[in-house]
């Protein structure tokens, strides 16, 4: 049983000097430092290329190595205690083509611990409750995109994690399921979780963060509180002041202010 690091107990997760660049490239993170406080809905944004996917799997402990220190309520990610601690919603997911959906949650259930009779009435009561229960027989490889993205969700939740990190979780979805979506999230904060939500579409995140990181090509721009709308925030942060940008005369899209 591995030992829980001194650490602020405010926190519940506290990333220090990460650093991971892929070999015969400039891509990655340099010196990356944040943390997020316990029941916050935190945004990580940042354009594409700019490392978020680099750092949640440096989170989940995806890679066999980088620089630097990530803990998950005081234990070191590479961990079981931080494991327990941690539920991970893919972007996308390759579901397996022989199983229905509650045969994929149960065998993921019982392989992160949880006892049988627990996990059949977890599953049963997280389908019932996102509204997909009359899926419970059906295999899910051929679900909707919306469809699919419960189950990631419930597939993240059975073993009662403290923090919740989705990767563009409304991808691929149409108006109303990435409403849904949000309000999920939104239900399951309120429930004590703690959220770590990376997207590229800021107005839907809008109502619902109160904290946020922000990176640019691999390096921190800010991270705390959100102090004004997210759009603003990106505008002042990257594009003001960047001669990259300085032709735009509009830095966000007509399609919901996703950064490009």
């Amino acid at each position: 049983m591995a030992d829980q690091i001194q650490h602020d107990q405010n926190y519940i997760l506290e990333v220090n000097d990460l650093t991971k660049v892929y070999k015969g490239s400039t891509q990655g993170v340099r010196n990356l430092t944040f943390k997020i406080k316990k029941g916050e809905i935190h945004a990580f944004l940042g354009e594409n290329g700019s490392g978020k996917t680099t750092t949640i799997k440096s989170i989940i402990n995806a890679y066999s190595s980088y620089q630097g220190t990530i803990l998950i309520d005081g234990f070191d990610n590479k961990t079981p205690e931080s494991k327990d601690k941690l539920g991970y919603v893919p972007e996308n997911a390759l579901f397996p083509s022989e199983l229905t959906t509650f045969d994929y949650l149960y065998s993921l259930a019982l392989l992160s611990k949880v006892p049988a009779k627990v996990a059949k009435e977890k599953i049963l009561n997280y389908l019932d409750k996102f509204g997909i229960l009359f899926l419970k027989d059906k295999k899910p490889v051929n679900f909707s995109s919306g469809q699919k993205k419960k189950v990631l969700l419930i597939q993240a939740l059975i073993h009662d994690p403290e923090l919740i990190i989705l990767d563009e979780p409304t991808a691929n979805l149409d108006p109303s399921a990435r409403f849904e979506v949000f309000d999920i999230l939104h239900d399951l904060n309120k429930q004590g979780k703690t959220i770590f939500v990376c997207s590229h579409i800021l107005k839907e995140m809008e109502d619902y963060v109160n904290s946020l990181t922000l990176i640019h090509k691999g390096n921190l721009i800010y991270t705390g509180a959100k102090t004004k709308d997210l759009e603003s925030i990106y505008y002042e942060l990257i594009i003001k002041d960047n001669d990259e940008y300085k032709n735009a005369k509009n830095p966000f899209s007509a399609n919901d202010s996703i950064i490009n």
